[in-house]
């Protein structure tokens, strides 16, 4: 019987991910744990949504904090946050996008915060030549977000291998979703 606070978290957060309403007994039995055990780690449900909120946030300030050690992104770093892309996911699909579900403003704060870190890595890393210029940080830090989430998701349900997902996010990063060579006229004008 696994009692570790840690291993319910990772339990729980995919189980929230496509379960907002999840029990208190639906988490412990997804976690292999009766619900006594759980209550005697998270007393509430609420106790239980801010522990999670306070993980993935925690891993998103850790990966970004290894990205901000060196002055210019590279495109080792890069590469680190695209392989360490799940707490991105799950910021995405958790925290940032509906703050409501953990009705915690202090979760809600702290996913604004790692947001901006995050744009903040594309402008830098635009600045070193590594992302594109012509769309706006934001928007590739969302990007990044979304196909983060999406690949989650993707493996969670089993479509994709755990080890494909850093590989399929750089992918569609680096070439986008259109063949080489393949026009992909939106017609609207320019």
């Amino acid at each position: 019987m696994r009692t570790d606070a840690a291993e319910v978290l990772e339990s729980a957060i995919p189980l929230l991910s496509k379960d907002r309403a999840a029990s208190m007994q639906t988490v412990a039995t997804r976690a292999g744990i009766s619900r006594a055990t759980l209550v005697r780690l998270f007393p509430t449900r609420q106790d239980l949504l801010q522990a999670v909120a306070d993980k993935i946030l925690d891993d998103c300030e850790r990966v970004l904090s290894r990205t901000e050690e060196e002055a210019a992104p590279t495109s080792r770093t890069l590469d680190e946050l695209i392989g360490d892309y799940r707490p991105f996911a799950q910021l995405w699909n958790l925290v940032y996008v509906e703050p409501e579900v953990f009705g915690a403003d202090q979760a809600s704060d702290r996913a604004s915060v790692v947001f901006r870190r995050t744009v903040s890595f594309v402008e830098r890393a635009q600045k070193a030549g590594l992302m594109r210029t012509d769309m706006p940080a934001p928007w590739l830090a969302s990007t990044f977000c979304s196909i983060a989430e999406t690949a989650w998701e993707l493996t969670l349900e089993g479509h994709m291998g755990a080890r494909q997902a850093p590989e399929f996010i750089q992918g569609i990063l680096q070439h986008g979703v259109f063949a080489e060579g393949q026009p992909h006229d939106t017609g609207r004008p320019r």
